[in-house]
């Protein structure tokens, strides 16, 4: 497997691990495939491919029962429709390759969401009140990140210190502005110096990824029921 694609996919099971403890949720990984225990917090899945010979049978036996569920395959290989399940996005997994250790200082506008109250203006702007809750902010290998325009939030992202990687996510922009990810990109450096970054997107986030330096190292698929 490209090395690429597998710091980016362990990456993703690490952001599960962490929200899910924050939440509560037990989870087990057992021939591959991760997945929570309990209902998983909003917007994720409750189960997750870790191996590429994870196969829709697997997935089939471990979610049984589950009336409401979400399926992230981490290596589209799957068709899970005869399952009763329907493709919610396809997007791709993107890697940029760790630069030398340089500035320390985070790029003009941009600064770490430090507050609750910030945390809220922030997440409530992405959808994600539910989702990114306070205590991530005494977390060391977290921050969340906000680009301000005089005293308004018009962008954001999260990013997140993995096992040699750092994981880019939650990247928003409100309308009427734009992430710069080349700029986002020294922001993550400026945060975690000398990893690489990893993370997936799709659409025009996708584009403006690479665009902004990154690389597409596989594909990915989310199905839910």
């Amino acid at each position: 497997m490209d090395p690429r694609l597998r710091a980016a996919v362990d990456a993703s099971v690490g952001w599960y691990e962490d929200l899910c403890t924050l939440h509560g949720v037990g989870s087990t990984l057992v021939d591959g495939l991760w997945s929570a225990l309990s209902p998983p917090p909003p917007l994720h899945s409750d189960a997750v491919v870790v191996e590429p010979a994870v196969d829709a049978g697997l997935v089939r036996a471990r979610l049984q029962g589950r009336e409401h569920c979400g399926v992230k395959d981490s290596f589209a290989t799957m068709d899970l429709t005869g399952d009763g399940m329907r493709l919610l996005f396809a997007a791709t997994w993107i890697h940029r390759a760790a630069r030398p250790a340089g500035r320390r200082d985070l790029p003009a506008g941009w600064a770490a969401v430090t507050g609750a109250d910030e945390l809220a203006a922030w997440t409530g702007q992405h959808d994600t009140s539910d989702v990114l809750l306070p205590p991530l902010l005494q977390r060391a290998h977290f921050r969340i990140l906000a680009r301000r325009s005089g005293d308004r939030i018009v962008a954001g992202a999260v990013v997140r210190l993995g096992s040699g990687a750092v994981d880019v996510s939650n990247v928003y922009a409100v309308p009427g502005h734009r992430v710069d990810w080349a700029e986002l990109a020294e922001v993550a450096d400026a945060c975690f110096p000398g990893r690489p970054l990893v993370g997936y997107e799709r659409g025009d986030a996708l584009a403006a990824a690479l665009d902004g330096g990154f690389e597409p190292v596989g594909e990915l698929r989310v199905w839910v029921r």
